[in-house]
């Protein structure tokens, strides 16, 4: 779940000084499951960091690699993009570089010391499958999600898979891989369902044996513009084929986004496709504080007001909160405050 601090998605690992707490809550409707669960003997529920920049890679979170790898004076705004700049340079090694450096078993260790129990780890779809015909992407690279497996079952860590972008992209944005602008370039049509199927049912079977591997996130901030029945359609075919690949419901949670959209509308549509029927699933939830103009335009208790709702939004499913910030909008910043004080109060 992607965790962050300071409006920023998790700089390095290795310094985790953006990290902040993942946490799940379990709402009313999964009261029988929480029981069900305990009997079960399951684990308790994710607190953790996610480690962005390191299997997808997006400007905030591998910073250096996109200030380093410049083209005609322009950073790039996605992976994409710089893939495409060092194929052209001839030095796609700094890509594999980074993978082998960027994360290593000594963060782990560092994470489990810190008292947190969970990472999340987002990849692109290309290091699970490789790149489509025609794509820059760099891949596959399983190699490396096998590694981070393997160092959560020797430090005692749970792990949060997380397809962060899929075949198309589920979004024309940055995080899925792929920033496409002007706005209306990337269509909801663009996202290669099939293939994302294929890329979840690779994971779900490599890693179906991990006792380390308790969840897995079947895409990252879908668009809005991509119809709730198509998305929720979406959603309970990913459930079945990460089931039918072996990772059961008593050991595996599976993560749907709720992202940009009405919770309300989403869970009427879950439950006409008859999403109801699956268990041990869970809604990922972003809560941010400082981006668009309705939290810029909020003041301190305006924002004070939203936690109080998201605190009564989260007690009506059973959700995950994937990111979130302590970074508030403009109106929200004390002009007797430092920005760190202000997330200080927050």
């Amino acid at each position: 779940v992607r965790f962050t601090a300071s409006g920023s998605t998790f700089a390095s690992c290795q310094t985790l000084v953006w990290t902040a707490p993942m946490c799940v809550t379990q709402g009313r409707e999964c009261q029988l499951e929480e029981r069900q669960n305990r009997i079960r003997g399951l684990d308790a529920p994710w607190r953790g960091v996610n480690l962005g920049g390191w299997l997808l890679l997006e400007p905030g979170t591998a910073k250096a690699m996109f200030e380093h790898h410049t083209q005609d004076g322009q950073t790039a705004t996605c992976e994409w993009d710089l893939a495409q700049t060092l194929r052209r340079k001839g030095i796609e090694g700094e890509l594999i570089n980074h993978r082998e450096t960027f994360i290593t078993k000594r963060d782990f260790q560092r994470i489990q010391t810190y008292g947190l129990n969970a990472v999340r780890l987002p990849v692109g779809y290309w290091i699970v499958l490789g790149p489509a015909a025609g794509e820059p992407y760099v891949g596959p690279a399983l190699e490396y999600i096998d590694r981070a497996v393997s160092w959560a079952e020797e430090c005692g860590l749970q792990v949060l898979l997380d397809l962060h972008g899929c075949p198309g992209g589920e979004s024309g944005d940055a995080p899925c891989g792929r920033h496409q602008r002007p706005v209306g370039t990337w269509q909801w049509s663009n996202w290669r369902f099939d293939e994302t199927m294929k890329a979840l049912e690779v994971l779900a079977r490599r890693y179906c044996t991990s006792k380390a591997v308790t969840g897995i996130q079947v895409c990252n901030e879908p668009s809005h513009t991509v119809p709730a029945r198509s998305l929720c359609t979406f959603y309970d075919k990913a459930v079945d084929v990460i089931r039918g690949a072996g990772m059961g419901a008593s050991h595996v949670a599976v993560v749907l986004p709720l992202f940009q959209r009405p919770a309300e509308e989403i869970m009427m549509e879950w439950k006409e496709v008859g999403g109801c029927r699956h268990q041990n699933i869970c809604f990922d939830l972003h809560y941010y504080h400082c981006f668009e103009n309705e939290w810029n335009g909020k003041t301190f208790a305006q924002q004070l007001r939203s936690v109080e709702e998201h605190k009564e939004e989260l007690q009506q499913f059973p959700a995950v909160v994937g990111e979130w910030s302590l970074a508030l909008g403009l109106a929200a910043r004390h002009r007797c405050l430092l920005d760190q004080e202000a997330r200080t109060m927050f």
